[in-house]
């Protein structure tokens, strides 16, 4: 087991783009583990998916096997836990849980290591730290889903087996590179600030079990404000509705094994990492970064003076599609691309992170993959408005063939009624 002090730090240095894997130690992969995961989350079509279950015995591996274990059932010690699973049997997609996460394997869009990050307040904690970062997932508007494929396994035997790999750490210290950690450093500066440590602030952030008394009200909506505290997508009514928890009465009140509804909630910019970073470590705002938060009139300026042609690609680009209403609503649509996702986040990495020189690579393929895009976009549309010119100025064969026929039909009528007139007149004379 990693501490989740040690986890936290992982949390902290991780960037939006791309995607974030949490496993335990004595893992083994199948073959194309990696790409085939990045297809899976493909498959839940939801940008905020996080795939996650008990992994199977390390002797699965290059199986193509499609029983998984979905995690739904939790019980009761000091605080929660998760207790048991039901099986998944040749789905085609992965399956949306009810917010059950298991520590073993998460793999997600490392957006959500950023909004979601390990608590490292949670000292000595072994129960709770599933069932706590599952939910607070899905107040964040992540949701949980079980994999399709087994892809990812562990070494049960082999390790448990082994006395010698319980002695590992024995005595460890932390090494230079890790104290040096500025993470490291204001978590501790800051946890003078709380009272409310381990299991307690797990039970005290979800409401697990009756309120006794009002000590303590102060930091619990602290703390549930926090960088590592609850999101604001969703709230603790709709977890008990969701996954059947009764975290007050500490029971499981329904079954929630099946097939579920997934629970809508209100997208913000950028995936809401903005928004989420204005939060502190200890309460709803920063305490020891004011300056890193609030910089200086210079700086303000220079940054939005400050524009290379990279970053105007986006003002160039997209005004004119914009402009186009065919565009606009009936090729893009109304939701942001994922490559669009993408630039953006860059872009705003790159302005906060100008020395970075990965950032600047990632930004110029994310660029490429933008104005492809838009100018596949563009394209489809102007072909679609030539379709419905086409349409409007030029009918089909049918149409034509219809309406010289009944032109032929119609000039045959007119010469025989001028035959019959010219009949008429000389029967009459």
């Amino acid at each position: 087991m990693i501490p989740n002090n040690d986890k936290s730090h992982v949390s902290k240095r991780v960037g939006l783009d791309d995607f974030c894997m949490q496993i335990d130690s004595h893992m083994d992969f199948s073959d194309n583990y990696d790409t085939e995961l990045i297809f899976m989350h493909h498959r839940t079509q939801n940008d905020y998916a996080v795939l996650s279950t008990y992994v199977a015995a390390i002797d699965q591996n290059n199986q193509n096997i499609r029983v998984v274990p979905n995690l739904c059932m939790v019980t009761f010690t000091s605080t929660i836990r998760n207790w048991g699973t039901k099986e998944c049997r040749n789905i085609v997609r992965p399956k949306l849980t009810n917010a059950m996460w298991g520590a073993g394997l998460s793999f997600h869009r490392c957006h959500a290591e950023i909004n979601v990050p390990v608590d490292p307040y949670l000292d000595n904690v072994f129960d709770g730290e599933e069932g706590s970062r599952g939910i607070r997932f899905f107040t964040h508007g992540y949701d949980v889903y079980a994999p399709d494929v087994v892809l990812v396994t562990h070494d049960y035997k082999g390790h448990q087996g082994n006395p010698v790999v319980h002695t590992w750490g024995a005595g460890r210290r932390a090494t230079e590179y890790e104290s040096s950690w500025d993470f490291t450093k204001e978590v501790e500066q800051e946890r003078h600030l709380l009272k409310i440590f381990g299991k307690d602030r797990v039970n005290k952030m979800l409401g697990i079990g009756p309120k006794l008394d009002t000590v303590g009200d102060t930091e619990i909506e602290r703390m549930r404000s926090s960088r590592f505290g609850l999101g604001t997508k969703r709230s603790l009514e709709q977890v008990k509705e969701f996954t059947g928890i009764d975290l007050e009465n500490r029971r499981m009140e329904k079954n929630k094994c099946g097939n579920l509804f997934w629970v809508p909630f209100s997208e913000s910019e950028n995936y809401g990492v903005d928004e989420f970073l204005q939060r502190g470590n200890t309460g709803p705002a920063a305490l020891t970064h004011e300056k890193e938060q609030k910089p200086d009139n210079e700086k303000v300026v220079k940054k939005e003076t400050t524009k290379t042609a990279t970053a105007a690609v986006l003002d160039d680009v997209e005004k004119p599609m914009k402009a186009n209403p065919i565009v606009a609503g009936g090729v893009r649509g109304s939701a942001t691309s994922e490559s669009e996702k993408e630039f953006v986040g860059l872009k705003k990495r790159r302005d906060l992170r100008p020395a970075d020189e990965s950032i600047g690579l990632k930004l110029k393929h994310a660029e490429e993959r933008f104005v492809e895009e838009l100018s596949y976009a563009e394209g489809k549309a102007v072909q679609q408005l030539s379709n419905v010119e086409e349409s409007i100025l030029h009918p089909n064969t049918t149409l034509k063939k219809a309406i010289i026929f009944v032109a032929f039909v119609l000039f045959i009528l007119k010469l025989a009624k001028k035959s019959s007139k010219k009949k008429s007149h000389k029967h009459k004379k």
